[in-house]
């Protein structure tokens, strides 16, 4: 259809006070449409009240129902690109349920059913981290990504999600998902526009736009629609004049046409998919007042009309062939025929009950589900085509019939104009911040105006056309009333450059086969370095790279991409980089190269010297530090150096050092300048300035900053009744104790994240983590869970920093070969790193102590629990000590004053114990198993127990 621009008396000129984004609830339902639902299934009415009593014999509205979070999706496994197997299953699934207990909620009331699905989401938020697979990732990116925004959208505005929670889960969509979705649709994993179907796009731009919805971004919202609305030179499958890529004259269609889909020749199973996803689609976007239903005169119609004529029976249908960049397809995809995906009630009641427009076909597939109801995830079958739409739109969807078919809304639509640019669509994203934007509302051509226009945000208003200065981004809508009193909303959606989600970034630098993360980067004269920022979360525009000698003065390189290498460094230098995203928004870093003409190090018990600048030292320990220089400069005994040692801004030693001659009167440079610190008490930071001027005046420093956390080893002293928790601070994730693995903590499942930490003085005063799930597993020297009573290797130390912050290492035993417990940002897993020392603390060990009672989670067990009667009896005549026993143990016997007295080896069952003759008095007798078990005994003249 034409459009035309009207002329108009009053222009509106306009800034508001309070800037409005998406509506909310506004994906697949809105509050009317979920109001709408709740009065007619309390009316019992029909089709309502039957699809409702259907939705709730789906196996996933259960309250029983237990969330399967997974730290990687993994669709597409067993491949190169994953090895890991497939588990999407879980994703699906969860995902059918929160938004099936949301619908339950909105309509009973029945607040258990909210917090069901709110306990899933919250579930998923805070353990999934990536999609994985091979290229059928970009499949669970976009169908599992929308079902889970548009579950977490109707429960958006439940006062038991607090903020908190709903923010956390925002930031994974944003994370996790729409650098993945965002990726497919502009990089298409590097094939031609026309390689993958249509299904593969649409999914994926309905889940951008959800995330925009979700999260009011609009810069995201907008860049997904022009996927489906726009993108004329591309042979997208997503993009309607390619979804819908060819028009046949036929009577029989809408407006006298049938539209031949792209999936058409490929078969109906995909092709049914495609109209589902597009349906879902175009009610997203009439939710936000952006119909997309009516786009190219309503193009899409033609398409679903077509494609449900043929699953319906109809055989007489036009087609042509379909070529794309893998072949041709010569005739209608019969494979799967008759397939009917649940969104044939919103195609049915927006046509006819809206917009008065008959489809026959769409209606037949709609009657041919049984008793003309459809459903949702768990009723199409287990595998995953079950669960690629939320469905129910019967329940969901169904309007009143249109009584009478004049009175109908107008289709609108809208243009921009600023700074001298005029655009033919009412969304744009990046204008520039504080432009006059004039906003104009369009009417079909032939259309009489009744000049009755509304502007949510201004009510005064009453033009088509109105001038804003656009400060933020930000929708507005405007709503017009024709001749027959029927309304209808455009939308117009207006991003501010430099406005959006960012995400993080992470620096990096390598050099001589090491990487690392800081941003004051040490390296050796003329050692080459790789230095910059690590970045997925959105599409770049630009990377711009600035150099500085001081910081403030900087200059332009030409470089731009997210890593440079600098070869053969020789000078000090500050480097900036900022990256602009395609929303314009920025993030920026400095990373200070530092050129060290010394090698740090670090010495302390047995005069052992360990490279580097930062390690965790005992406390009481006397610690040394030194720097060695490394350059033929550094070292020349011509060159002068000097040390200077600082501590909180105060020199505390300085010396300046040049040469001495050795026994046949040559020059030896003196080049070590040693600071000793002393018996360290607390954790310390000293800073080293190292000058050196060579015999023709040239000069270089270095600047080093050492790092002396102190730590106290074994301090930790657990009580029976208590339970902790083993958290990640870098990644706030705990370690379950099923698993022994990282993930987010689910507080409705507290249980599975509770360790008990049990003393072991038998075994160097170390300490066993013993899983509160399954008191016979334990965490073993590998990192992982086991049930095997090794406990002179399944103990650990416990390095506590002396500092407030509860920050421990957990070191392994001498007998399991020494080394570490490690976290990985990147792996949920445990990782053990060998060697003797270290320097970072990188867990916060966390007491809960459990009140008695019940409280839905099992208290730690006594140390009774696994000490009980080792010994059956035991009695004392004289000097001579009778003991039965079910184990075999050692007993070891002790003055009342702790001193060690006498040992003996005990067998399982009647042992007979000469006491030696110093042993007067009260003992105390300690008698322990290899299993573990301890028993302590009261040893006096003629006792019997």
């Amino acid at each position: 259809m034409k459009k035309r621009y009207l002329i108009v008396m009053t222009l509106c000129s306009s800034l508001w006070l309070n800037a409005q984004n998406f509506i909310h609830p506004g994906m697949l339902h809105t509050q009317a449409d979920l109001d709408r639902t709740k009065a007619k299934v309390e009316a019992g009415e029909e089709p309502w009240a039957s699809a409702y009593r259907k939705l709730l014999t789906s196996p996933h509205v259960s309250l029983d129902w237990k969330a399967a979070p997974v730290e990687k999706i993994v669709r597409g496994g067993r491949t190169i690109w994953e090895p890991d197997p497939d588990n999407y299953q879980s994703a699906y699934r969860d995902a059918a349920t929160a938004y099936q207990c949301a619908l339950v909620w909105h309509i009973s009331g029945d607040k258990a059913y909210a917090d069901k699905s709110v306990q899933i989401l919250n579930a998923w938020a805070k353990t999934c981290k990536k999609v994985s697979g091979d290229t059928n990732a970009c499949l669970a990116y976009g169908l599992y990504g929308y079902q889970f925004a548009n579950a977490a959208e109707l429960m958006r505005d439940y006062p038991g999600w607090n903020a908190t929670d709903f923010g956390r889960f925002k930031e994974w969509m944003l994370k996790v998902w729409y650098h993945g979705v965002i990726g497919f649709l502009q990089g298409r994993n590097g094939t031609q526009d026309d390689h993958y179907w249509s299904n593969w796009g649409l999914c994926n731009v309905l889940c951008a736009m959800s995330i925009g919805i979700l999260c009011d971004d609009i810069f995201i919202y907008n860049q997904a629609t022009e996927y489906y609305k726009y993108m004329e030179d591309h042979r997208y499958g997503e993009s309607l004049h390619h979804l819908v890529w060819k028009l046949h004259p036929d009577e029989r269609g809408p407006f006298g046409y049938f539209g031949q889909m792209q999936e058409s020749n490929r078969d109906q199973g995909h092709a049914a998919m495609a109209l589902a996803l597009a349906a879902d689609l175009c009610g997203t976007g009439r939710n936000q007042g952006d119909d997309f239903y009516a786009l190219k005169d309503d193009r899409i119609v033609c398409g679903f009309e077509y494609v449900n004529a043929y699953n319906s029976g109809v055989d007489d249908l036009p087609n042509s062939p379909y070529t794309n960049c893998d072949g041709t397809f010569m005739k209608m995809g019969d494979g799967g025929r008759g397939t009917n995906r649940p969104a044939q009630a919103r195609i049915v009641n927006y046509y006819e009950n809206i917009r008065g427009i008959e489809v026959p076909y769409s209606r037949k597939m709609l009657e041919m589900n049984e008793n003309g109801i459809d459903a949702g995830g768990g009723f199409g079958g287990g595998n995953s085509g079950g669960y690629d739409h939320l469905g129910f739109s019967t329940l969901m969807c169904t309007l009143n019939p249109l009584e009478d078919k004049t009175k109908i809304p107008t289709v609108l639509s809208g243009k921009i104009a600023y700074e001298g640019r005029e655009i033919d669509r009412p969304d744009v994203n990046c204008i520039p911040k504080g432009a006059t934007v004039t906003l104009t509302a369009l009417l079909p051509d032939g259309e009489t105006d009744t000049g009755k226009w509304a502007w949510d945000d201004d009510p005064a208003c009453t033009s088509s056309t109105r001038d804003i200065v656009l400060d933020t981004s930000r929708t507005f809508r405007v709503h017009y009333t024709n001749e027959k009193g029927v309304s209808n909303t455009q939308l117009f959606a207006l991003h501010v450059e430099g406005e959006g989600w960012t995400g993080n970034f992470t620096p990096y630098y390598k050099m001589n086969g090491t990487t690392g993360t800081d941003t004051l980067i040490y390296v050796k004269k003329y050692d080459d370095l790789t230095f910059g920022m690590e970045y997925i979360d959105t599409p770049v525009r630009e990377w711009k790279w600035e150099k500085s000698t001081n910081g403030q003065n900087w200059n332009v390189l030409s470089h731009n991409e997210n890593l440079m290498t600098l070869p053969s460094v020789s000078s000090n230098a500050y480097y900036r980089v900022t990256m602009t995203n395609q929303a314009g928004a920025r993030l920026q870093q400095t990373f200070c190269v530092e050129v060290s003409e010394i090698d740090p190090f670090i010495a302390y018990g047995d005069d052992k010297n360990y490279s580097g600048t930062t390690l965790a030292v005992p406390r009481h320990t006397a610690v040394s530090l030194y720097a060695s220089p490394n350059s033929l400069l550094a070292q020349s005994a011509n060159s002068t150096r000097v040390y200077k040692w600082i501590l909180d801004k105060d020199t505390i030693q300085a010396d300046t050092l040049t040469f001495h001659l050795n026994d046949l009167g040559g020059k030896v440079a003196d080049l070590n300048d040693t600071l000793c610190v002393g018996v360290l008490d607390t954790c310390m930071e000293y800073t080293l300035m190292f000058h050196r001027v060579s015999q023709t005046g040239s000069k270089a420093e270095t600047v080093l900053h050492f790092n002396l956390p102190v730590y106290e080893t074994n301090t930790f002293e657990p009580q029976a009744k208590d339970s902790f928790y083993i958290k990640d601070p870098q990644t706030g994730r705990y370690l379950r104790n099923t698993d022994a693995t990282f993930t987010g903590l689910d507080e409705t499942d507290d249980r599975s994240f509770l360790w008990r930490i049990r003393s072991m003085p038998l075994y160097g005063d170390r300490y066993m983590f013993v899983s509160q799930t399954d008191n016979n597993k334990h965490l073993s020297d590998e990192g992982t869970l086991t049930t095997k009573n090794d406990y002179s290797k399944h103990s650990f130390n416990l390095f506590r920093k002396y500092s407030d912050e509860d920050l421990y290492a957990i070191g392994l035993s001498s007998t399991a070969g020494s080394g570490f417990l490690e976290t990985d940002a990147d792996d949920p897993a445990l990782s053990v790193t060998k060697g003797s020392v270290f320097s970072e603390f990188p867990f916060v060990i966390i007491r809960k102590v459990q009140p008695d009672g019940p409280d839905g989670i099992k208290d730690c067990r006594n140390e009774t629990e696994y000490t009980v009667n080792p010994i059956i009896s035991y009695s004392c005549h004289g000097q001579e000590l009778y003991l039965k026993s079910k184990e075999a143990g050692i007993l070891r016997i002790y003055s009342l004053s702790g001193v060690l007295l006498q040992t003996e080896t005990c067998k399982m069952g009647d042992n007979h114990i000469r006491l030696l003759s110093r042993n007067k008095g009260i003992c105390i007798g300690l008698y322990a198993t290899s299993t573990g078990k301890r028993q302590s005994i009261k040893i006096t003249r003629n006792s019997v127990i």
